[in-house]
């Protein structure tokens, strides 16, 4: 895998939650903005160690510096505040970077353990506790 720079630090999100927060902002009477957000920087390579060590691996034998992903206007640190979602919505992540990191490696485990298989009767089987 071939990255840019890896001490970034980002604010790391997980969509289900994400989703909520904008059904939420749609069911206020006055529209407004919001940052959806965990408040929480990780560096993308704390959140590359995480995900390696979830299934077992060292990232730095797998992970390579390309120049070309380098962004010619870096931003350091992305890191949103999540204030006003949480006193005006009742909105607030609970899923921080290295538990999406995890959960992504887990979703792609499964993809490949089920290759070739039919979606919809995985589906199926898993959910009457069938493998």
């Amino acid at each position: 895998m071939y990255l840019g720079n890896i001490d970034s630090i980002r604010d790391w999100g997980y969509a289900a939650e994400y989703v909520e927060g904008m059904w939420r902002m749609l069911q206020v009477d006055e529209p407004d903005d919001y940052a959806l957000a965990t408040g929480v920087g990780l560096t993308v390579r704390d959140f590359l160690e995480t995900a390696f060590e979830h299934v077992g691996l060292n990232w730095e034998d797998h992970v390579r510096f390309d120049e070309r992903y380098l962004r010619p206007t870096e931003v350091d640190a992305l890191i949103g505040d999540p204030s006003k979602a949480a006193e005006k919505l009742g909105w607030k992540a609970t899923v921080d970077g290295h538990e999406l990191a995890k959960l992504m490696v887990d979703a792609d485990v499964s993809a490949l353990e089920n290759s070739g298989r039919p979606w919809i009767d995985t589906v199926k089987l898993a959910s009457w506790g069938h493998e």
